[in-house]
């Protein structure tokens, strides 16, 4: 029977993991709402490290069901958002969510893989996500995709949590790549980037099965060299 439970349990945790990655269909949806719950303090966080100033041309990579574009908004007047992610399921739940930012031409939403984006070089001036880094298989070619469409001295803003963090939770085992904030430095310094600073971030305790643990996180920052 133990055998069995840890099979079962596996192949939960498995399928949460490529929810996750790209969230799909009637879960996919689920999964939606439960990022925007499990992010929101990120948000609110990386959105006060951004520092988001008049007419800033922001994207965001990998932005779920599109819940927190107001938050961007209301931060500095006359942003142009765009958003960009590869979930279909995604896409379709962040247009209803944002149609009217949509048809005032403040946002743009894409669908596309952050390794080969449709932007022109030297679009933006900041480029963020929130816990999407796990899944980039070649972190490089994500890294040298992003610096193509950053302006020169744009800024590159990854929010994750901590390795430590995501070792507690048994669902990162599939397909999660984990950093520490040692790690991202020589990788962003590699691939066009100077390593700014990491900001922790020390979140509200949550609930992951019934159980309550405290997880902590970073907000990297990266210049374009």
């Amino acid at each position: 029977m133990a055998m069995f439970k840890r099979f079962f349990q596996t192949l939960k945790f498995k399928a949460m993991a490529r929810q996750l990655r790209k969230p799909g269909g009637t879960v996919g949806n689920k999964v939606g709402l439960m990022m925007n719950k499990a992010n929101e303090f990120l948000y609110d966080c990386t959105i006060n490290t951004m520092q988001l100033t008049c007419n800033d041309k922001l994207l965001e990579i990998g932005f779920g069901n599109g819940k927190f574009f107001d938050k961007l908004f209301a931060a500095a007047p006359g942003l142009h958002v765009t958003g960009l992610d590869f979930s279909h399921t995604m896409i379709n739940a962040a247009k209803e969510n944002n149609q009217l930012s949509i048809n005032e031409g403040r946002l743009m939403i894409a669908q596309g893989s952050s390794d080969q984006m449709p932007f022109a070089d030297n679009s933006f001036d900041k480029i963020f996500c929130i816990n999407v880094i796990y899944f980039w298989d070649e972190p490089h070619l994500h890294l040298q995709e992003i610096g193509r469409v950053l302006k020169p001295g744009g800024r590159f803003f990854a929010t994750i949590r901590t390795k430590e963090s995501m070792e507690l939770m048994p669902f990162t085992k599939y397909g999660f790549t984990k950093y520490n904030e040692n790690e991202w430095n020589e990788l962003v310094e590699q691939n066009q980037f100077s390593f700014e600073k990491a900001v922790q971030i020390n979140e509200p305790e949550v609930e992951f099965e019934g159980k309550p643990f405290r997880v902590w996180s970073l907000c990297l920052v990266a210049e374009k060299k």
